[in-house]
């Protein structure tokens, strides 16, 4: 996974992590017939170190879990889960990849003898490009209704940025929750060239009272730098047009900067290493492994009564060490 990746799960986990935040973006993107059936006080981040290594490499989701109400109100025993992933690109395989994570979350249940929960993918989009896949895994299949009938089946909801302004009036909720916007924003502008988003971002930081929480603000910052070509200079006029000091912020932003890049410095200098260790293990172990081998086929030569001079010449061995080694067979 390359920096901008890495930068990009950062980003998504930390703005939907928060159960607050969480409940205001399903509350954003879910259609009102789903909304109304789930009880978004009971709202939990799950854990997701369970995936198996064979995907991990290619999820940066949030699961949240929570319960689903009848349709006269009651609670349902049977809880729901929504599995909430970001991508930047257009990819058949997110439907593979979200039905990995139902059948592993389907065998926890079963093996805690539990009901199976209902799970729902939603999907983040953020890319360059328009989304063209459908969202019905059995539209994948060019095959008629009557033999769609008994395909699997599922859907996700999907979230794309690129039809989505921050700046509507449904975004009311969300205006209320600084950091998740900002986020959102962010991600959305990322892969294009203007910097308008970036401008009125920070004029709703100050409209806000948001330029107190110096930490996000960097944080946002260095995605900022990651992810688009602004120069810091160019950052701290921006700051400033928007009303923000930005001299103690660019200050803490250089800093944690030269931190960071230490510790990259610092943890591929540890990759290094360990690979140079590696490398000179598995040298030993050959080497130990084809003495070992060739110890064996002296011993059982030995056995086999072969003179010591053809078993030398057959091993490599010096005569001493075959006679040593003729010590031990009876």
């Amino acid at each position: 996974m390359n920096e901008i990746d890495n930068i990009n799960d950062k980003i998504f986990k930390k703005a939907i992590g928060a159960p607050q935040s969480a409940i205001k973006f399903l509350r954003k993107v879910l259609p009102e017939q789903i909304k109304k059936r789930i009880d978004f006080s009971t709202i939990e981040i799950g854990p997701t170190d369970y995936v198996s290594l064979e995907f991990k490499e290619y999820f940066s989701d949030v699961i949240i879990k929570t319960q689903i109400r009848s349709k006269d109100g009651g609670q349902i025993p049977t809880d729901i889960c929504f599995i909430l992933e970001h991508k930047t690109e257009a990819k058949v395989k997110i439907f593979i990849q979200f039905l990995k994570y139902m059948v592993e979350e389907w065998q926890k249940d079963i093996a805690e003898q539990m009901p199976l929960r209902i799970i729902i993918p939603v999907l983040f989009y953020h890319g360059k490009k328009e989304w063209k896949i459908p969202q019905a895994f059995v539209e994948h299949f060019d095959v008629d209704d009557e033999l769609k009938e008994f395909l699997l089946n599922y859907r996700y909801f999907l979230f794309d940025t690129r039809s989505w302004d921050f700046r509507g009036e449904s975004n009311k909720e969300l205006r209320d929750d600084v950091f998740l916007l900002t986020a959102l924003a962010l991600m959305k502008c990322a892969y294009t060239d203007e910097t308008e988003t970036i401008e009125e971002i920070f004029k709703f930081w100050h409209e806000k009272g948001f330029t107190e929480a110096i930490e996000d603000i960097v944080f946002f910052l260095i995605y900022i730098s990651e992810t688009k070509n602004i120069s810091r200079d160019r950052l701290k006029k921006m700051l400033e047009k928007s009303k923000i000091d930005g001299g103690d912020i660019m200050e803490t932003l250089a800093q944690q900067l030269r931190d960071e890049g230490r510790r990259i410095g610092l943890e591929e200098g540890m990759k290094e290493g360990m690979k140079e260790g590696m490398k000179e293990g598995i040298k030993e172990g050959m080497k130990e492994g084809m003495k070992e081998g060739k110890m064996y086929t002296a011993w059982e030569l030995m056995k086999r009564g072969i003179d010591i001079d053809i078993i030398a010449a057959a091993t490599g061995f010096a005569k001493k060490e075959i006679e040593k080694l003729a010590a031990t067979v009876h």
